[in-house]
């Protein structure tokens, strides 16, 4: 990681076009934080060297940047496969009781009911086209619920806990 002020997004997928421009696969689903950016940060191999964005537009959910800097095709290939960073201060969503996937990261997960053991600890979200879903630490090993309503009926980022709502027999899986 850059520094602990910075948040993971992506990685650089491909160059675009003849001017510069960069595809990013990004992780974070929220196409709309992305345009509330000023800089990234981009890492490749121990550096990590920020960039100012000229202009991103999206193209089929992709999106496609411009970096102050990056002025050609060969440029912009230089830059394939680096890890993406963005200020978290600049990632963080403006509505109130919203939160990062980031955020989730060692949350204690406890079933929906009073007086029910914890049931483990969020190890990892991961980015899936239809929902996200959470790795979650147990006992027996790692777990996967999908992060859906039906299944989580809580998220208590200040109280670090996720209220879950698993499906029967999630545990013995």
């Amino acid at each position: 990681m850059c520094n602990k002020e910075r948040i993971l997004i992506g990685k650089i997928t491909a160059a675009q076009g003849l001017h510069g421009e960069v595809r990013l696969f990004h992780d974070s689903g929220d196409d709309e934080a992305l345009g509330r950016l000023s800089s990234l940060f981009l890492k490749n191999g121990e550096a990590c060297t920020e960039y100012r964005i000229d202009w991103l537009r999206m193209h089929k959910r992709t999106p496609i940047i411009k970096l102050i800097g990056v002025d050609d095709r060969a440029s912009a290939e230089a830059l394939i496969e680096a890890k993406v960073y963005a200020l978290l201060s600049e990632s963080r969503p403006d509505e109130e009781g919203a939160w990062l996937a980031s955020d989730l990261i060692g949350l204690r997960v406890l079933p929906d009911m009073e007086g029910g053991a914890e049931l483990g600890r969020v190890k990892s979200v991961i980015n899936n086209p239809a929902h996200d879903i959470l790795e979650i630490e147990t006992e027996d090993g790692a777990k996967m619920l999908p992060l859906v309503d039906v299944f989580v009926s809580e998220v208590d980022i200040e109280d670090g806990i996720i209220k879950i709502n698993p499906p029967e027999g999630w545990l013995e899986i």
